[in-house]
């Protein structure tokens, strides 16, 4: 064999393992990527159906632009401002800001205390007027969001809608639609449906919040001003705080929160504001029989003044829910 064969033996093989040692190094990288990708779905996937349930955007395509906008989650914006979705600051934007590059110049973020609230956000910006025909969609429509995303304005990129979809299809992310909790009837303590119905149905959360606050020795209020009124427990709302964020702090649903202060009318928390942690009595304490209305109060107002529910409030002066209160009017609550 001569030299010249030698010689072109080696090139090929010195090629032929260049190109499996690119591989075998390529592929650790991608199943890292895969593995960050599954773990971000896993983390905010409950967050997106509650959305979902709430104002309606597909869960699918929260998460697909949090996959996509966020890097899963990894990108500077998510870390240091739990700002998932790149929106940045508006002339009415009150909460955090962050300074971030964006196309070659320093530009304003909106700043989160919690990722929760980053996605709360996102669903009010789809809520904006520009964003309506989305609405007109099927929740299961997922390629005509990701396509409708980008004809209101919501990304510049061209492939916008292609790499939502794909990002939908390849995690199968079409599926949480149908994974929203449904109301399920549990069968009677005792039954012999019951033991069934414990091996079948998923208990997403192992410790709820309503099973460890009554621990008084447990210090679950640290960071907030808290107090009892009628009995209940509740804390104060923090400058920035929304019903998801503090739904998210004690590891409660926002629902069941909004419940149990009288709120699933969507309303926004203020600064100030109480909270109750467990539902509100059907009635005030001895103390508090009577109030007079001041300038200012509502209905809302006042049940929160006295940890007495909306409803129970009209009920007992015989008023038709949401009728309007007048000032120096008598109220009974009890």
């Amino acid at each position: 064999m001569n030299c010249c064969k030698i010689r072109i033996m080696c090139t090929r093989f010195v090629k032929r393992w260049s190109l499996l040692l690119c591989l075998c190094m390529a592929l650790p990288v991608f199943a890292a990527k895969q593995q960050s990708y599954v773990d971000y779905i896993e983390k905010y996937r409950q967050i997106a159906l509650e959305q979902q349930k709430l104002h309606g955007i597909p869960a699918s395509i929260t998460i697909a632009q949090g996959l996509l906008e966020s890097a899963a989650g990894q990108s500077e914006l998510a870390r240091k401002a739990n700002n998932h979705f790149g929106i940045k600051c508006t002339s009415d934007w009150k909460g955090g800001t962050y300074y971030h590059e964006d196309t070659n110049k320093q530009a304003c973020f909106r700043k989160y205390r919690h990722a929760v609230e980053s996605f709360e956000d996102h669903s009010k910006f789809l809520l904006r007027d520009r964003y309506k025909p989305l609405f007109q969609l099927k929740i299961n429509d997922y390629k005509g969001w990701a396509k409708g995303l980008s004809t209101c304005g919501y990304a510049t990129d061209p492939k916008y809608p292609e790499k939502l979809i794909r990002i939908i299809e390849e995690y199968e992310l079409d599926r949480l639609v149908a994974d929203a909790p449904a109301q399920t009837k549990l069968p009677k303590k005792g039954s012999k449906d019951s033991v069934l119905a414990a091996d079948t149905i998923e208990i997403k959360e192992t410790v709820r919040f309503d099973e460890r606050a009554r621990m008084e020795d447990v210090n679950l209020y640290h960071d907030h001003e808290s107090g009892r009124q009628n009995g209940v427990r509740y804390i104060i709302a923090r400058q920035g705080e929304t019903f998801a964020s503090i739904a998210y702090d004690f590891n409660m649903r926002e629902k069941t929160l909004r419940r149990y202060n009288d709120a699933l009318d969507g309303r926004a928390l203020r600064k100030g504001d109480r909270v109750y942690l467990y539902p509100k009595r059907r009635k005030a304490d001895r103390k508090h029989a009577y109030y007079y209305i001041q300038k200012g109060d509502n209905a809302w107002s006042i049940s929160q003044k006295f940890g007495i529910r909306m409803k129970s409030l009209y009920k007992l002066n015989g008023i038709p829910q949401d009728t309007p209160l007048v000032t120096r009017q008598r109220l009974r609550l009890r």
